[in-house]
């Protein structure tokens, strides 16, 4: 880690050649039309002092002031133009050390609109100081001031947000600065998968390496139409000069607010380059309008890029929080369908680790017929609580020692209705209610005999698809557990039973799934 003198110093070294290197760039640039209008020394000024602070100003003072002498500027020039330069620097600076709650890289609204303000406050200050010192017209003032306000509000962000990636090493100390926080992305979506809560999905950060090259194709191809069209009516340029707009939506929905702003200085960069090949042999006062509509374009730009990007934070944070509630909501649920299974237990020593059994093996039947995440959910919910009705029961039945008679086989019949009206009554339960209902049902809809279906009497597909797995999953554990009344099968004599049962009393599919789930690992 660098010293405290040492990083300083650095910092002075890195203003400096930063200025220098913009002042060499400005000077080329002033030689085009459009390009020309950029003021390269405010957003330099404003991006050095903001990045490296007051060492960092001093270094862009310094090659600012040597740049001056080497072009035999006037003293008065030097001394102003320098100062008010500092000036603006140092406001922007100071700004981002003195607020609470932003950052450098544009973590988010706050942070670009305390920029804006600050930077355009410094160019109004700067264009209109210079200005009036030498005594220049108002219409110029008034172009050097739209010019350097555009300037380093469209190109200064993607700067400070380069910067504060690539230079953190360097970069001057501001204390309680805001960064940007990584973000899990979500979306609601129809298609749900594995692993997500139910009409969430959480998504992977996009690639940044992807949509560097995407983004700036997407670009460079405006940018080739631009001057396709532009070629033959100038006008027409300005209509295709919209086309910039999709890159820049593009990149702010991917990346939000920061790539909307990066997307903007890029694809700003493409349209003036373009421009000013377009606008080359223009007269005096059409050259005028041309450049005066080109930094209009750029606010155009600028604002979409933070409008799209906030738009999509705030979905993103709504959706954050959304995640978060349903995470939060199935805890609640899972500690009510934890509460109601030991209700169960404790009523019937039977269902000890029963419950557990059919619905560890009831969600892994059900995810590979190909059920949604939320029908997921309804099964392990009902397949936890499938026997919940049995609070309503009697416990002499429950753990009578011989098999029932025919009127207490019609009391314990009562139980998927019981546990289905108790379903009913707890918010998030109700999904469950309906397979819990008609997990006794068989799949041709016999409802008589010495196992009937009941209590409605449906067939085929008209069982809940639930309703049926929990079916094959609870016979093959009652066969495979002791009972009051009888010993436990193995577990190849249970398999031939539902074999002989499959189309008759058990869906077929869910048999056939069942049973490769079997093979795959033991019942435990």
């Amino acid at each position: 880690m660098l010293g405290p003198w040492r990083s300083r110093a650095v910092r002075l070294v890195l203003g400096g050649v930063g200025g220098g290197a913009a002042k060499l760039l400005g000077a080329w640039a002033g030689g085009f039309p459009v390009l020309g209008i950029l003021s390269v020394t405010s957003l330099a000024f404003v991006s050095i002092a903001a990045l490296f602070g007051w060492p960092g100003l001093l270094g862009m003072a310094a090659a600012h002031a040597a740049f001056a002498i080497a072009r035999d500027s006037s003293l008065s020039y030097l001394l102003v133009s320098t100062a008010v330069y500092s000036l603006a620097g140092a406001l922007v600076y100071e700004t981002f050390r003195r607020t609470q709650g932003v950052g450098r890289g544009m973590p988010g609204f706050r942070s670009f609109l305390a920029y804006a303000l600050a930077a355009g406050a410094s160019a109004l200050l700067t264009g209109t100081a210079i200005s009036l010192i030498f005594e220049e017209s108002w219409e110029q003032a008034a172009l050097w001031v739209r010019s350097s306000l555009v300037t380093v509000v469209v190109f200064g962000p993607p700067l400070l947000i380069a910067g504060r990636r690539f230079l953190r090493r360097w970069l001057a100390p501001v204390p309680g600065e805001a960064t940007a926080r990584g973000r899990p992305r979500f979306a609601l979506s129809s298609v749900e998968r594995r692993g997500d809560l139910p009409g969430v999905v959480r998504r992977p950060e996009p690639s940044q390496a992807t949509s560097l090259v995407v983004g700036a194709a997407m670009i460079l191809a405006v940018a080739a139409l631009t001057l396709v069209t532009g070629g033959a009516v100038l006008a027409s340029t300005y209509w295709v000069g919209l086309l910039y707009l999709i890159p820049i939506t593009w990149a702010a929905r991917r990346h939000l607010l920061r790539g909307g702003l990066v997307a903007t200085g890029a694809a700003g960069l493409a349209f003036l380059a373009v421009e000013t090949l377009v606008a080359a042999d223009l007269g005096p006062e059409a050259l005028g309008l041309h450049e005066l509509s080109c930094l209009a374009y750029l606010l155009v730009f600028v604002a979409t890029g933070v409008m799209v990007g906030v738009g999509r934070e705030r979905e993103v944070d709504l959706l954050e929080h959304l995640y978060a509630s349903n995470r939060r909501l199935r805890k609640d649920l899972q500690r009510v369908v934890r509460a109601l299974s030991g209700a169960v237990e404790a009523k019937d020593l039977y269902t000890e680790g029963h419950l557990r059994r059919v619905s560890g093996a009831a969600v892994a039947v059900g995810r590979r017929l190909g059920l949604a995440e939320g029908d997921l959910e309804a099964l392990r919910i009902a397949s936890a609580l499938h026997d919940i009705g049995k609070i309503g029961i009697p416990e002499d039945l429950l753990n009578k020692p011989a098999p029932l008679a025919a009127a207490e086989r019609e009391v314990m019949a009562r139980h998927p209705a019981i546990g289905a009206r108790i379903l009913e009554t707890v918010e998030g339960l109700e999904a469950a209610a309906a397979l819990v209902l008609h997990h006794q049902e068989r799949w041709d809809g016999i409802t008589e005999g010495t196992f009937p279906g009941y209590p409605a009497g449906l067939a085929g597909e008209e069982i809940p698809l639930g309703a049926r797995i929990i079916a094959v999953v609870d016979a093959f554990d009652a066969m495979t557990t002791d009972r009051p009344y009888r010993r436990a099968v193995s577990a190849e004599r249970a398999v031939a039973e539902l074999r002989a049962e499959a189309g008759r009393q058990f869906d077929p599919a869910v048999v056939e799934a069942f049973l490769a789930l079997l093979a795959e690992r033991p019942w435990s």
